[in-house]
């Protein structure tokens, strides 16, 4: 399924209680204003493509996500799903939609998670031998047959979220909404999470927008990021394109013994320096001469010698401080 923002705003009217006045009034008083989540939002996501929709807590995530399937509408602008309103379609949109998100259960609370199951077979209408095969291929891969019986307000918040992911998946939607998928998890749930969303066990390949914190995740399951800070896009590219923004640019980490001081070289920045026993260093690509690692190795108080592009992380702080920066100007 093809989505499509074209110049979105989104508000919402805040009550707050007034700071002046006696304790009666500060206590019964509310003062009104609007707050404006979004800021002219144009975004294209294809049908098939893995996106990673990331930005810091408040940048206008979820209320982006909660736009798509149609829960909110926008203030102004306008957004498609297919070509099709996803507020006014909501039902039909449903049907090729799964929306999986931290702080909401698809599940019902007090039910075994196989009557869930079951529930939904009937609710999305789906064959009974294309159900069952669904279900089980993803219960083996998520590793919660064990808990089909159990009440889903029993279950831990790792096998939850997997039992939640199983759901979503079994009507093979079409459009694929992950809200923080995977927050709060131990490594286990994230890496098996991560496994099934990569795999797109699905007849059809689903279009996904996935918004996280997790930068690792985003790495494991999607191909393009984009990036949002207060209710605007501060980047739209494929992860290898931002990776190619830090081209050149290199970590040198050396760890050495206590007080040890290492040869000076022109050309190398001083980024760290960690209880006296590893020092980082910043440099081009091309600027440290063999002689000189090869000084490093050699000497006998130097335990370990490193080189490191930087991480996916390191790029997106950079956008960061350059975003601030512009607004600063």
């Amino acid at each position: 399924m093809r989505v499509r923002l074209e110049s979105v705003h989104r508000s919402y009217r805040v009550r707050r209680p007034v700071e002046t006045g006696g304790r009666l009034a500060r206590l019964v008083r509310r003062v009104s204003s609007e707050v404006e989540a979004l800021h002219g939002i144009d975004l294209q996501v294809d049908e098939g493509e893995t996106v990673g929709y990331i930005g810091l807590n408040g940048a206008g995530k979820s209320t982006t996500m909660k736009l798509i399937a149609g829960i909110l509408t926008p203030t102004a602008g306008r957004v498609t799903v297919d070509g099709r309103n996803p507020h006014r379609d909501r039902r039909r949109l449903s049907a090729e939609l799964g929306y999986l998100a931290a702080q909401r259960a698809s599940l019902w609370w007090d039910l075994p998670v196989q009557d869930s199951y079951e529930l939904m077979r009937r609710v999305y209408d789906i064959e009974t031998a294309v159900f069952r095969r669904r279900r089980d291929h993803l219960v083996s891969r998520l590793d919660i047959g064990r808990y089909l019986n159990t009440p889903v307000r029993e279950l831990s918040l790792g096998n939850r979220t997997r039992a939640e992911l199983v759901g979503t998946l079994l009507h093979a939607p079409r459009l694929l909404l992950l809200d923080e998928p995977t927050i709060g998890l131990d490594i286990f749930a994230r890496e098996a999470i991560c496994d099934v969303l990569r795999d797109a066990p699905q007849e059809i390949t689903p279009t996904i927008v996935m918004a996280s914190h997790d930068l690792r995740d985003v790495e494991a399951i999607c191909d393009r990021i984009v990036l949002i800070d207060n209710g605007r896009l501060v980047h739209d590219g494929k992860i290898d394109e931002l990776r190619a923004l830090g081209a050149g640019r290199r970590k040198l980490v050396v760890q050495h013994s206590p007080g040890h001081r290492l040869p000076a070289l022109a050309g190398l920045t001083q980024v760290a320096d960690q209880a006296r026993t590893v020092t980082t260093y910043e440099f081009t690509q091309g600027e440290v001469p063999g002689e000189f690692l090869g000084t490093l190795f050699s000497d006998p108080q130097v335990d370990d010698v490193q080189i490191e592009a930087p991480s996916l992380e390191d790029l997106i702080k950079d956008l960061y401080v350059k975003e601030l920066a512009l607004r600063r100007t």
